[in-house]
């Protein structure tokens, strides 16, 4: 008997306990941009999120009906493995949670970890380096689990101590974590042992001035200083195509001195809300004075090629070059179904002769307001990740979906982070 009145008692107190305290959470956010980390070979697409969550508890006082309420805030930075094959999680690690651990009384607790940032900085092997609320992390590429946090280097670098600097702007990769010591010393953490050693940066290639066929320095267009400069000149099939708005294609035969052939990024951009066909560009070799160039001389229609809304091609990352795709050749078009904020992101798949193998609208709204627009090309596979704007009630949320896309047929899985 006495141990059933036990058993009961443990269960009353489990009860009143889990009465005590209600959650609730605000849909997570992404911290950061995106990362493709490498597990032993196998691409997994990595997510560092930010959430709210607060916490109701219960005060009681020397009565059961004296009971009284307090709020506490808390902020958690969890980190998500994505399959890049079906868009599906593999596995969730809550890596830190920040909030007012002096919380005590009726009052709510101080709201601590509100402006707290978060970022994936890069890969060093089996090791991946993460910057939370300031403070540098090392975790495992196979399952994100903690390897180190600051007090943790500063253990294994005793010439570290108490010298980890406490702003993000004092850290950086470069094929580990670089970082200035709070005494101004450079140094960089590689490998396994997390050995912290002097830093000196690698070199960065200095490309030589350009220079004209007569051997004079070339004047560079400058590059537009904001936005991305979309690819829309590409060479199939022997034949340079421009994927163009007519203003644009006249822009681009514009073409005095070759300019806008040897920089594409140069001709005129409409933007967002230009329709755009497809046009072969005419070159011819010209000679002016004692230099030798090629220039676009006019643009073509190219007959039955279809149009889009915002067309521009799918690039090489960290280049202005368009991707070639085979079996077959052609290339991917990127467009907008609609100008205003009901259009989403879609994808065209074009072979050589620009007639379209498929197209895929993603659930990923493209606005000068919504979030960066991530995407990783993979063996036949197209990885993208954005944000769809929703209005409910009046008030605009943006809900953040990875999609993969097969190169083949353009049939698609997608996983929904705030779902």
């Amino acid at each position: 008997m006495t141990r059933c009145r036990t058993i009961l008692l443990a269960i009353f107190v489990l009860l009143m306990l889990s009465a005590c305290t209600t959650s609730h959470l605000d849909p997570p956010e992404v911290a950061g941009r995106p990362a493709l980390v490498d597990d032993a070979g196998t691409p997994r697409l990595w997510v560092l999120t930010k959430q709210e969550e607060q916490r109701q508890v219960s005060v009681r006082g020397s009565t059961l009906n004296s009971g009284r309420f307090r709020i506490d805030t808390f902020f958690h930075f969890d980190l998500q493995a994505i399959d890049p094959e079906t868009a599906r999680p593999l596995w969730k690690e809550r890596l830190l949670t920040i909030g007012d651990d002096k919380a005590q009384g009726t009052r709510p607790s101080r709201v601590i970890g509100s402006s707290a940032e978060g970022r994936l900085l890069g890969q060093d092997g089996a090791v991946v380096w993460l910057l939370l609320d300031n403070e540098p992390w090392a975790v495992g590429a196979a399952d994100g689990k903690p390897l180190a946090n600051g007090e943790g280097l500063e253990q294994r670098n005793p010439a570290l101590k108490g010298l980890l600097p406490s702003e993000s702007k004092f850290y950086g990769f470069d094929r580990g974590l670089v970082l200035t010591a709070a005494d101004a010393r450079p140094f960089v953490i590689r490998g396994p042992d997390l050995k912290a050693v002097p830093y000196a940066p690698t070199p960065v290639p200095v490309a030589p001035p350009e220079l004209k066929s007569n051997g004079s320095p070339r004047i560079v267009p400058l590059r537009p200083p904001i936005g991305d400069v979309p690819a829309r000149l590409v060479e199939l099939d022997g034949r340079r195509i421009g994927l163009y708005s007519e203003k644009e294609a006249r822009d681009a035969a514009d073409d005095t001195f070759g300019d806008h052939l040897r920089y594409p990024y140069s001709i005129d951009n409409e933007g967002v809300q230009a329709r755009r066909m497809f046009w072969n560009a005419n070159t011819v070799a010209t000679q002016r004075f004692d230099e030798r160039f090629d220039r676009f001389t006019d643009f073509t229609p190219v007959d039955g090629a279809p149009g889009f809304l915002n067309g521009r091609f799918v690039k090489v990352h960290g280049t202005d070059d368009a991707v070639l795709l085979d079996q077959p050749a052609g290339v991917l078009v990127w467009h907008n179904t609609r100008i205003d904020n009901r259009g989403r992101l879609a994808v065209t798949r074009l072979d050589t002769g620009l007639k379209a193998r498929w197209t895929t609208e993603l659930p990923i709204s493209e606005t000068p307001h919504s979030p960066s627009i991530g995407y990783w090309l993979l063996p036949g596979r197209l990885l993208v990740m954005g944000a769809a704007e929703s209005l409910d009630d009046g008030v605009t949320s943006w809900k953040t979906h990875v999609v993969t896309l097969s190169l083949a047929d353009g049939s698609s899985a997608t996983w929904g982070l705030q779902d």
